[in-house]
């Protein structure tokens, strides 16, 4: 009876991630737990506003980078009794780029049976091939799709489950900021020098 709700927790976000059936391979990946990818985050704050959801916290870690954090999700679960839930939305330049379910077990017997049921179906869905690491307590799946890695996040010790998608589209062009970034901090680059270094003296005309 429990592992039947679990198997009805998966279909419940299956439900977002694939708007029309599955046709082998063919997925949408775009909707994760109910918001679009690429939405901003005036748009999800909306959605979340009329669902009367919470939100925990709303972070800015940059002038690019902002998290947001709602208890519960967005369509409910049917665990029964529920686990603690909780929605986290990383939004690149006002553009969604993540989306992650972090649920939190009371017991490792429910713990157990949730791993289980999930990663199967999970990769019932996604397909087989996908990438193991682990480190004592600590153990991660992911899935490589054409615009969309999935992460199965697994605790044991904690006895939590995080489900995160993120959207390739968005991360490439944070990823290739990033490394722009990076080289015009290498130490031969004058505003580096000026400001990290604290050399104010201008630069010899040439």
């Amino acid at each position: 009876m429990y592992c039947a709700r679990i198997w009805l927790t998966l279909i419940f976000s299956v439900c977002f991630l694939f708007p029309f059936p599955l046709e082998g391979s063919q997925v949408n990946l775009r909707i994760p737990h109910g918001f679009e990818f690429g939405i901003s985050r005036e748009d999800a704050l909306n959605m979340i506003e009329s669902s009367r959801l919470e939100v925990i916290s709303d972070r800015e870690y940059s002038n690019d980078l902002r998290k947001v954090v709602l208890g519960g999700s967005l369509s409910g679960v049917t665990f029964d009794p529920p686990p603690d839930h909780e929605t986290r939305l990383e939004f690149y330049k006002d553009n969604l780029m993540s989306s992650s379910i972090l649920f939190s077990f009371e017991d490792e017997t429910r713990f157990t049976f949730a791993k289980s049921e999930l990663v199967g179906d999970l990769a019932n869905v996604l397909g087989d091939t996908f990438e193991r690491e682990k480190m004592f307590s600590y153990e991660v799946l992911s899935w490589n799709l054409p615009d969309t890695v999935v992460l199965a996040s697994l605790n044991s010790k904690k006895r939590t489950i995080e489900i995160e998608y993120i959207h390739k589209a968005v991360l490439e062009r944070k990823t290739a900021k990033d490394l722009r970034r990076k080289r015009r901090e290498d130490p031969g680059d004058p505003a580096r020098q000026m400001f990290v270094d604290g050399n104010f003296s201008a630069q010899e005309k040439r």
